[in-house]
């Protein structure tokens, strides 16, 4: 029997061309049964919540998540033969505050950096890496992985400081959470 996955692209009612091709292309993949749904819950944190219920209900073996405007540049399936608890295709992230010699791009997979607590890009950027962690805008989780009871309430929830901003986006606090219930984060580079 073949290893059944869910796939999601959260969106907010719209959903990038390339990104539809992308899915055209993995609904033809005959190595899986897919079930493709596109959920589209208000905020996103609360989409991705009501994904992992929706996963845990069901009898899916992994859960790829493509972000409405992130198609992959391979075909995130092939992942799925190493097994991996989290791995996630890095995308382009834009950040420019003006600032001298700031780089207006990185790729959102990263390694902590203990002297400023803080998560800094990964280097180098090739391959398939384990990292400690990644951006969720397109990921694939193994099923054991969202079984873990500290998994399944909140895992994507926003961690805040004591003023109440955010510390931590979603995506950076899920990995934490993934990594405190013992799994392993992995960023493929190719992808």
């Amino acid at each position: 029997m073949s290893k059944r996955i869910l796939v999601t692209v959260p969106n907010l009612h719209w959903i990038h061309a390339s990104v539809a091709a992308v899915l055209l292309k993995l609904s033809q993949d005959a190595r899986y049964a897919l079930s493709i749904q596109l959920p589209s819950a208000l905020p996103y944190e609360n989409n991705l919540h009501a994904i992992v219920q929706t996963f845990l209900a069901g009898a899916w073996d992994y859960w790829l998540s493509i972000d409405a405007d992130n198609p992959p540049l391979c075909n995130p399936l092939d992942l799925i033969a190493r097994d991996l608890d989290v791995v996630g295709c890095p995308t382009p992230v834009w950040h420019y505050e003006g600032q001298p010699r700031e780089r207006p791009l990185y790729w959102n997979a990263y390694r902590y950096d203990d002297t400023v607590a803080a998560y800094r890009e990964w280097q180098p950027r090739e391959g398939l890496q384990q990292v400690d962690a990644i951006g969720t805008g397109c990921f694939l989780v193994a099923r054991r992985v969202v079984m873990h009871p500290d998994m399944q309430r909140g895992c994507f929830t926003r961690q805040l400081d004591e003023a109440g901003r955010v510390r931590l986006g979603a995506d950076l606090a899920f990995c934490q959470r993934v990594k405190a219930a013992g799994f392993s984060l992995w960023c493929h580079f190719d992808y």
